[in-house]
C-alpha cells in the first residue's frame, strides 16, 4: 500500500487514531476523532490509497456504537468524500501551515454539511433559516451544544494532520528508522 520505511510507523498512527474514536465515545468526547484529519491529511498528501483504512474503521466503530447499520451513517460518509475533494486541492501546496489551514477549513466543511443535513433529516429541527441556526449552534435539548462538536472536530483535525504530516514528510532520527526498518 505505501512504500518506505515510514509505512509501519503511519500505519500504528492510523490504527491507534481509530481506536482513540472508541474510547473518546466511551467518555463522551463527541466528535474528538481522528476520521476528518485521515481522510483530508492522506488526500493532500496523495496517500490515497490508505483511505480504505478510515473507511472501514469509520463502518466499524460506527456499527460497534450503534449495534448496527443505519441510514444515518450516509451523511458523514458524503461528508468524508467532500473532505477527499477538498483534500485533493491542496495535493500540490507543500506547505505544513497551509495544509494545517486545509485540514481546519475540511473540519469546517464536515461539520457545516452534517450540521446541515441533521437540520434537514431530524423532524424536531424547525425547517426554516433559525431552525439551521439552531442546528449549527446549540442543537437539539438533551444533547451538548454543537458548536462543541465543532471545537473537537477542529481541534482534533489539525492536532491529528500535524501528527500525520510529521510523520509522513519529516525526517525520522536515525535511530527510529533503523528501529522501524529493523521490525519490518
Amino acid at each position: 500500500m505505501f512504500a518506505g520505511k515510514r509505512s509501519v510507523l503511519l500505519l500504528v498512527f492510523v490504527v491507534s487514531l481509530l481506536l482513540l474514536r472508541q474510547i473518546a465515545v466511551n467518555f463522551e468526547i463527541y466528535h474528538f476523532q481522528p476520521y476528518t484529519a485521515l481522510f483530508f491529511g492522506l488526500t493532500a498528501l496523495g496517500k490515497t490509497r490508505w483511505l480504505v483504512i478510515p473507511f472501514v474503521g469509520y463502518l466499524l466503530s460506527s456499527i460497534l456504537t450503534t449495534g448496527g447499520v443505519s441510514a444515518w451513517m450516509l451523511g458523514p460518509l458524503v461528508g468524508y468524500g467532500l473532505l477527499v475533494a477538498w483534500g485533493r486541492c491542496f495535493q500540490s501546496k507543500a506547505s505544513f501551515f497551509s495544509l494545517l489551514g486545509g485540514a481546519f477549513g475540511g473540519a469546517a466543511i464536515f461539520y457545516a454539511f452534517t450540521c446541515a443535513v441533521s437540520w434537514l433529516t431530524i423532524p424536531e429541527y424547525s425547517k426554516s433559516f433559525a431552525g439551521f441556526i439552531q442546528a449549527l449552534t446549540v442543537g437539539l435539548p438533551n444533547y451538548a451544544p454543537a458548536w462543541t462538536f465543532f471545537r473537537n472536530e477542529a481541534v482534533s483535525t489539525v492536532l491529528f494532520t500535524a501528527i500525520l504530516l510529521v510523520i509522513v514528510r519529516y525526517p525520522l532520527p536515525k535511530k527510529a528508522e533503523e528501529a522501524i526498518t529493523a521490525q519490518a
